[in-house]
C-alpha cells in the first residue's frame, strides 16, 4: 500500500511503500521503499528519502534520481533543495541519445551544473566508444540552447587517448565527432588508407584533416572543418576539405592526354551567411590541379561533383526586387568556363500597372563575360580567348484574363536590349561595339478541370480520389536581332534536352538566339488523396507536351534542321504507397516518334528489411546504361549491399559493387566492399576495401 503526506498546500508532496516516519523535533519526514518527492514539474525519487521541513532540503540516498520534464540524472546519493532548486549528487549519470555521462560529483540546478572528474559518450559505453575524458565539465541550458563546456578534455576511443584540448565548448544537439574511414587495395594506388577526422573546438566549429597513405602514390594531407552559427541576425553554415599530394605514382594523362604534374592537390569550399532576413552570402570554390585528381583521390565527391564550379554571389531581396552581384571563375586549365567579372543584376519582380489589370517586370544588369580556351582544344578554331561587357536590359508586360473561373488568358510583350563593347577575340581581333534588341509576343492560355471519386483501397491507404486536369498551350514568337553587329558569341545554346524555357528575359544563350516561332501544347494531371494527418497526398503525375515550330533558324543540338513537329515529352510520377516510387522522363523526336531520351528510377522498399532500386538512362545512340541497388538486412547488425551498372552499348557491367555493412558497438559502423569495373582508365578492374564511419545520430 502506498502512502502519501501532504506538508502544505504549496509544499511538496512525499510518498513511499512503506509507512512516513516523522520526527517532530527535527522537522523531518523519512520515506523508505520506492520513495518519492513531487516537487511541481521536478521529482525526486530514491530507496529513502528525508526531507527536512526547516530547511526544505531533501536528502536521497539509493538508486537516486532527479526527474525532469523528460529529462533523468541518477546517482547514489542526492541532496536537493527545494526552495533554491539547485543539488549536489554523488556518482551522476544522465544522458540523451546520442550522448551519456558519467562523474564523481555533480552540482547545480538543472539548467547550469557542474561535473567533476567527467566522461561523455558519443553513443552507448562500450570499449571502442569514442569518449572525452574530462577534469570538469559545465553544463548550460539557457533558452533551450545546451553547451558543454570542457576542461582538461582528453578524447578518446574506448580507453586509448589520441588528442588532448585544454578547454573548448560545443552544442550538445551537434555532433562531437566525425570519422571516415576507408582502407583496400587496388592496382593503381596500391594497399591505400584514406581517413576524414573532425573535432569540436567551439559550439560552432569542428576542425580536422584529411590524412592518407597510398603505396603506389605517397602521403595526401589537408585540413578540413566545418562551421556553423545561428544568431538573432546572422546565421553562416560552411565546410572546407583539402588534400595535397607529391605523387610517386604514375599519375597519368588528363582528359585531354596531357600528362598530369606529380603535384597534385584540390580545395572545396561551401559558405552560406544569411545577414538579417534579406541579404545572403554564398561561396562555392572548388579547386583542383588536374582533371583526375578527385577521382583518384576522393571518389564519392567526385561523382557528385564531376565538373568544379567556382562563384560568389551576394543577394539583397527587396520588398518587390532582387539585387544580386555574382562571379563566376575558371580556377582550373582543363576546362572551359564562361566567366563572369562580374555580373551585377537588378530584378524588378512583377508589379501591378497603374489599374489596368496588367502586371509589369524586368531587369537590368552589366557583366564581363570571358572565355580563356588556354591550351585545351575544345573547338578546332577556336581563339585563345574571347571577351566582352555587355549592358543587358529587358522589359515584360503581361495581362491575365480570367474569362471564366475555370479559363485563363494571358497575353505578354516582352523586349531585350543588349549593348556589346570591348568586345576581344585574343590574339586576332576586336570588335566594334554593338547593340542588339529583340521582341518577342505570345500568350498562355490554361484551363483546369476537378473531380473526385468516393474511391477507398486499403492497401493503397486511398480514402478519396481527385483528379486534377489542366490543358495549357503557350505561344512565343521571338524576333532577330535588330542589325546584325557581329558580336563575339560566350553564351551559346548548351546541349540540353530539356523543355526549353519560353520566356525571353530568361534564355541564357542570347548570343546565338534566332528567329523563333513555337507553339507548345500541355496536358498537365495530377491525382490526390486525402493524406491521414491533413491536406492530401499526391499518388500520381503524368505531364505531357508537344512542341511546334512554326519557324526557327537553329539548328538542333546534333546538327540537322529542326521539323515542325519539334518533340513531345512524357513526364510521370507515381507514389502510390510508401513503398513504391516511379519515376519516367521521356523526350521522343514526333516526326518518327524515335526515343532521344528516356530515364527511369524504380524503389521499392519492403519495410526495414530489404530496398530495390532499378533505373535506366538512354540517350539518343550515346548512353544506354542500366543500374540495379539492393540492400537486404540479415540482422540487427548485419546487411547486404548490392550495385551494379550495366551498359548495353559495350555489352558489358562497367560497374559492379558487394558490401557487408557490421555495426558494432553502438557508434561504429564498418563497411566491407568489393568492387568490380570494366575499360576504366584510372580504376583496377578489381578493388576491396574495408570503410569504417562513426554513426550520425
Amino acid at each position: 500500500m502506498s502512502l502519501q503526506v501532504g506538508l502544505q498546500a504549496a509544499l511538496p508532496k512525499l510518498s513511499s511503500i512503506d509507512p512516513i516516519e516523522y520526527d517532530t523535533e527535527a522537522q523531518r519526514l523519512i520515506a523508505r521503499g520506492d520513495a518519492r518527492l513531487d516537487l511541481d514539474t521536478t521529482q525526486v525519487g530514491a530507496d529513502s528519502i528525508t526531507y527536512y521541513q526547516e530547511y526544505a532540503v531533501a536528502d536521497a540516498v539509493g538508486n537516486a534520481a532527479i526527474m525532469h520534464e523528460g529529462y533523468r540524472l541518477i546517482g547514489e546519493r542526492i541532496s536537493y533543495d527545494a526552495e533554491e532548486n539547485i543539488f549536489s549528487i554523488q556518482e551522476p549519470r544522465t544522458g540523451t541519445w546520442p550522448l551519456y555521462t558519467n562523474a564523481v560529483t555533480a552540482g547545480g540546478s538543472l539548467e547550469d551544473m557542474k561535473l567533476v572528474n567527467a566522461r561523455i559518450y558519443y553513443t552507448d559505453p562500450g570499449p571502442f566508444t569514442p569518449n572525452i575524458k574530462a577534469k570538469s565539465l559545465q553544463y548550460n541550458n539557457e533558452d533551450g540552447k545546451e553547451t558543454l563546456t570542457i576542461k582538461g578534455a582528453t578524447l578518446q576511443i574506448g580507453n586509448v587517448p589520441f588528442f588532448y584540448l585544454p578547454v573548448y565548448t560545443y552544442d550538445v544537439n551537434k555532433q562531437p565527432f566525425y570519422l571516415d574511414v576507408d582502407a583496400g587495395s587496388n592496382s593503381n594506388l596500391g594497399t591505400f588508407l584514406q581517413t576524414t577526422s573532425l573535432i569540436p573546438v567551439t559550439p560552432e566549429i569542428r576542425l580536422g584533416a584529411n590524412a592518407d597513405f597510398y603505396t603506389e602514390r605517397g602521403f595526401l594531407v589537408g585540413p578540413a572543418a566545418q562551421y556553423v552559427h545561428m544568431g538573432d541576425t546572422h546565421r553562416i553554415k560552411g565546410a572546407l576539405s583539402a588534400g595535397f599530394i607529391s605523387d610517386s605514382g604514375d599519375a597519368g594523362l588528363d582528359v585531354y592526354d596531357n600528362p598530369i604534374n606529380s603535384s597534385r592537390n584540390f580545395v572545396e569550399w561551401r559558405h552560406k551567411h544569411h545577414l538579417g532576413e534579406k541579404t545572403t552570402l554564398t561561396a562555392n570554390i572548388s579547386y583542383r590541379s588536374d582533371s583526375e585528381v578527385m577521382r583518384d583521390f576522393r571518389e564519392g565527391l567526385y561523382r557528385k561533383n564531376q565538373e568544379p564550379d567556382t562563384f560568389l554571389e551576394a543577394a539583397y531581396a527587396g520588398d518587390n526586387y532582387l539585387l544580386t552581384a555574382f562571379t563566376r571563375a575558371n580556377l582550373s586549365d582543363f576546362q572551359l568556363v564562361q566567366e563572369r567579372l562580374p555580373e551585377v543584376r537588378f530584378d524588378w519582380l512583377p508589379t501591378p500597372l497603374a489599374q489596368t489589370g496588367a502586371y509589369q517586370d524586368g531587369s537590368i544588369s552589366y557583366a564581363r563575360l570571358r572565355e580563356d580556351y588556354n591550351t585545351i582544344p575544345v573547338l578546332p578554331t577556336a581563339t585563345s580567348s574571347r571577351s566582352y561587357d555587355r549592358l543587358d536590359l529587358n522589359y515584360q508586360i503581361a495581362r491575365p484574363f480570367f474569362i471564366k473561373n475555370w479559363l485563363n488568358f494571358t497575353p505578354l510583350i516582352s523586349t531585350r536590349l543588349s549593348h556589346y563593347s570591348n568586345q576581344s577575340t585574343n590574339p586576332d581581333s576586336s570588335l566594334a561595339a554593338a547593340t542588339h534588341n529583340r521582341f518577342a509576343a505570345g500568350f498562355d492560355l490554361a484551363t483546369e478541370g476537378r473531380t473526385t471519386f468516393n474511391t477507398r483501397n486499403s492497401i493503397w491507404q486511398v480514402d478519396g480520389l481527385r483528379h486534377v486536369l489542366r490543358p495549357i498551350i503557350r505561344y512565343r514568337y521571338f524576333t532577330k536581332a535588330s542589325n546584325s553587329d557581329p558580336i563575339t558569341e560566350i553564351e551559346r545554346a548548351a546541349y540540353d534536352l530539356n523543355r526549353p524555357l519560353l520566356d525571353l528575359n530568361q534564355l541564357r544563350y542570347l548570343d546565338t538566339l534566332e528567329k523563333t516561332h513555337l507553339v507548345r501544347f500541355g496536358l498537365e494531371n495530377l491525382y490526390q488523396t486525402r493524406n491521414k494527418t491533413y491536406g492530401s497526398r499526391t499518388l500520381a503525375a503524368l505531364n505531357l507536351y508537344q512542341d511546334i515550330l512554326l519557324a526557327r533558324e537553329q539548328l538542333r543540338f546534333d546538327d540537322t534542321a529542326p521539323k515542325t513537329l519539334h518533340a513531345t515529352w512524357i513526364e510521370l510520377a507515381l507514389k502510390p504507397a510508401p513503398w513504391l516510387k516511379f519515376d519516367l522522363a521521356a523526350r521522343l523526336k514526333t516526326s518518327s516518334l524515335s526515343l532521344e531520351e528516356l530515364l527511369t528510377r524504380t524503389t521499392l522498399i519492403s519495410g526495414d528489411t530489404w530496398q530495390l532500386g532499378i533505373s535506366t538512362d538512354l540517350l539518343l545512340d550515346v548512353i544506354d546504361q542500366y543500374r540495379l541497388y539492393y540492400q537486404y538486412r540479415i540482422d540487427e547488425n548485419h546487411s547486404f549491399l548490392a550495385n551494379t551498372r550495366y551498359n548495353s552499348k559495350g555489352g558489358s557491367f562497367d560497374y559492379t559493387n558487394f558490401g557487408l555493412l557490421t555495426h558494432f558497438g553502438s557508434a561504429w559502423e564498418l563497411l566491407y566492399g568489393l568492387t568490380l569495373r570494366n575499360n576504366t582508365t584510372r580504376k583496377s578492374d578489381v578493388e576491396f576495401s574495408v570503410g569504417l564511419n562513426l554513426v550520425e545520430p
